[in-house]
Parts: C-alpha cells; structure tokens; sequence
C-alpha cells in the first residue's frame, strides 16, 4: 500500500463545540472529539514531498497576519461521508482561504494541491445514507489555525505548528 500523509492547515472546534458536535446523533463516537476539524487548506503530500518543502511552509506561517474569523455550521449532509455544512457563504473563512494563499504563494513556500475546500467538518467517514437535516448552529470563532500532517489509514494527525490569528 502507497503511503499518504497529506499536510493540510486546519482550524479545529474549541472544546464546547467539540462537545456539541460529539452529541450529535451522527458522529463516529469511534473517532475522537480531538480529531475533529475543518481544513481550510490542503498541501502536499508528506510522505513524496522533498525534506525542505516543510519547514519553508513553516516559515511562510511563521509570517502570517491575519484576522480570527467566525465558522458555524447548520446542516448535516451525507456526501460520500456526514459533514457538517451551512448555505451561509461563510465570506469571511473564504477570504481567510484566499488571504492564506495569497501569503504562502508570495513567501514561495511550496502548495503542489493547494486547495481551498468548501468549509465543512466531517463527523463521520462512512456516509449514513440519511437525508439532509437541519440542526442548531454550532459555530466558534477561529482564533489559531494549524498545520497538521494525517497519517492515513491511522487515524492519527501529527501537529507541525499552530499560529494564532489576530482578534478580528
């Protein structure tokens, strides 16, 4: 088997959000409240990256300024796996997507993906078959964001960095 241990930076639910997303009666209660996040930005990967490519996307972090920004969540959808969703357009987390970008590309550090996902949280990664639901907003303000490297097939992260984002 190929190895994969894609990078991302995500933002990852504060502790009360954690709990109110563990309740929920669709979540993977396999899968641990600490596992739980929202990529907003997808890399490379890892494991057939050069050596360098990681500690040059260290140091563009290492030089980002930008704004906390809210993120809520309305809607579970099944699409291949259960998420968390909104139809809100969550402007600001986009522009947050788009500002990371800009930053990473002008700093030159290395984004073979380079991705900006549609901002959801997946709560469980085999889809359930259900329908769409409405539930209560759960939402937070991300404050820091992080990179974090996922060992596929391990259910595991390895934390690379975290940056606080300044108050909004």
């Amino acid at each position: 088997m190929r190895s994969r241990n894609p990078l991302y930076v995500m933002a990852k639910p504060p502790p009360e959000a954690q709990a109110a997303i563990a309740a929920l009666p669709r979540n993977d209660p396999s899968r641990g409240p600490e596992l739980l996040h929202v990529t907003l930005l997808t890399l490379f990967d890892l494991h057939h990256a050069p050596p360098e490519w990681l500690p040059q996307v260290i140091a563009a972090l290492d030089t980002l300024d930008a704004p906390a920004f809210p993120l809520a969540f309305d809607r579970i959808e099944n699409r291949k796996c259960v998420t968390l969703r909104t139809r809100d357009p969550l402007a600001q987390a986009r522009a947050f997507q788009a500002a990371l970008v800009r930053h990473l590309l002008e700093r030159k550090a290395p984004m073979m993906l380079g991705t900006t996902p549609e901002p959801h949280l997946t709560i469980n990664y085999r889809g359930d078959r259900l329908r769409a639901q409405k539930i209560a907003p759960i939402g937070w303000t991300v404050t820091e964001i992080l990179l974090m490297e996922s060992v596929v097939g391990k259910t595991t992260h390895v934390e690379h960095g975290r940056w606080r984002l300044r108050a909004a």
